[in-house]
């Protein structure tokens, strides 16, 4: 039997769980058609002469796609520390609690977009990216926390 966890009576502390998972779904799938949209610049151009003009544009396009969603990364960094932060401060959660909460945030990322973790690094300033990798870092999970900083390496 796993133990009892923060997500398993959300509601003491969260209210709503439908509304935070629907806003979270939604905020996360805005940004689908974008990586879509880079997914097919990049396969465009593989395949364009390097010289032409269609693959100056293709870069162009890529170029701003991935210039977006670095700015969605970014914004949705923001919110979180803004909006979130504050919810987990009000709960006066222990060391051990807050850890555990870490590690559920861990999974839960590294469960559905890990593939990810790069591009959201990438998007941070270089001391709020420090101070992330921090918490992975801490993370009791040495083979996630070698996982995800092979991320970035690759």
């Amino acid at each position: 039997m796993r133990p009892s966890t923060l997500f398993d009576k959300p509601h003491s502390f969260f209210g709503s769980v439908v509304g935070l998972s629907k806003a979270a779904n939604e905020e996360h799938a805005r940004d689908l058609p974008i990586m879509n949209g880079i997914k097919e610049d990049i396969k465009s151009i593989g395949v364009l002469d390097s010289g032409s003009r269609d693959y100056h544009e293709a870069l162009c396009n890529l170029s701003t796609r991935l210039k977006t969603l670095q700015d969605h990364c970014k914004e949705h960094f923001e919110e979180e520390e803004r909006e979130l932060l504050p919810l987990m401060e009000a709960t006066e959660l222990s060391r051990e609690q807050q850890e555990k909460v870490l590690e559920q945030c861990l999974d839960v990322m590294q469960g559905t977009h890990s593939h990810l973790f790069h591009f959201f690094i990438e998007a941070l300033l270089p001391q709020d990216a420090m101070h992330y990798l921090d918490l992975v870092i801490q993370s009791s999970n040495k083979e996630r926390v070698a996982s995800m900083l092979c991320m970035i390496i690759e």
